[in-house]
């Protein structure tokens, strides 16, 4: 298998199909299987999930938790799904992809270098609440984690539009183990993680899924204190965890005193490539 999908539903009855079919819809020379999570939905996403996979039993496999495992990390290694494949992505049941060659093109990326350990592309966000749209885009075409460490350019980047080589497999999941094994998850974490070995992300400029916020999600739920919390706490996290080269490595860069060294030690360095041309555009 080259591409796992896997999908995290909860409560996603109005938005699954959509999910799925733009899953389906991938135009791609390369072999392609869906996983889906059911975390105990009390709505209709179950029965969807069912049709879906009663006509698609080749591409879809779907997984029931009798209990609410309460995020897709969690629903993940709960059913330990097959993670042999050479890539993998998360889509969750209230997104979509929307762009029918997606996978391909990022695979076609992915091959021809050799040092990023993941491809990602553009996304638009839009509220369900209020009817705004926006477009959720890096500030680089190429980056590592020295380039997230010192923050000079914005790089986030939605997980619905990353398609990651299967650099863990050897652990025995598909998931960095430094992820699994913390009390915290989230979508800032995990690009953290993926970065950690030395690889780098690159960039597909164009808009490729749609991440919906509809005020009931996981985060999109929470109030902006809450958030703010959380990101503190994953923020401390990180910089607990975090190698102590890249850690001076970023503290000379961030100081204007000693920033002319940064480039003359034998530190972990940003590689950060500016973003060229994009359509994403509204």
């Amino acid at each position: 298998m080259d591409i796992n999908v896997f999908t995290a539903v909860y409560n996603h009855e109005a938005t699954i199909a959509d999910t799925i079919d733009s899953v389906l819809m991938q135009q791609t020379q390369h072999s392609f299987h869906m996983f889906c999570f059911d975390d105990a939905s009390t709505d209709g996403s179950g029965r969807i999930l069912e049709e879906y996979r009663a006509r698609h039993p080749d591409k879809i496999t779907v997984f029931t938790s009798t209990q609410n495992q309460g995020s897709g990390k969690k629903s993940f290694l709960h059913h330990m799904p097959p993670h042999r494949s050479r890539f993998w992505c998360l889509l969750a049941g209230d997104d979509y992809w929307t762009s029918p060659d997606k996978l391909e093109r990022q695979v076609e990326l992915l091959d021809i270098s050799p040092n990023a350990v993941g491809c990602c592309a553009h996304t638009v966000m839009r509220n369900e609440v209020t009817g705004n749209e926006t477009i959720i885009a890096p500030q680089l075409d190429r980056w590592n984690l020295m380039d997230m460490l010192v923050g000079t350019h914005a790089l986030y980047v939605h997980p619905s539009s990353i398609l990651w080589r299967n650099i863990h497999l050897k652990s025995g999941f598909f998931l960095p183990p430094g992820y699994v094994n913390s009390q915290f998850s989230g979508d800032t974490l995990l690009l953290h993680m993926m970065l950690f070995g030395g690889g780098e992300l690159v960039n597909l400029p164009e808009v490729t899924s749609c991440y919906r916020v509809t005020g009931r999600g996981v985060w999109s739920g929470l109030s902006q204190e809450e958030k703010s919390a959380q990101n503190e706490n994953v923020e401390q996290h990180i910089n607990s965890i975090l190698p102590l080269r890249h850690r001076l490595s970023r503290r000379l860069r961030k100081s204007a005193k000693y920033r002319r060294y940064a480039d003359r030690w034998p530190l972990p360095q940003p590689i950060g490539e500016p973003m060229q041309n994009s359509s994403a555009t509204l």
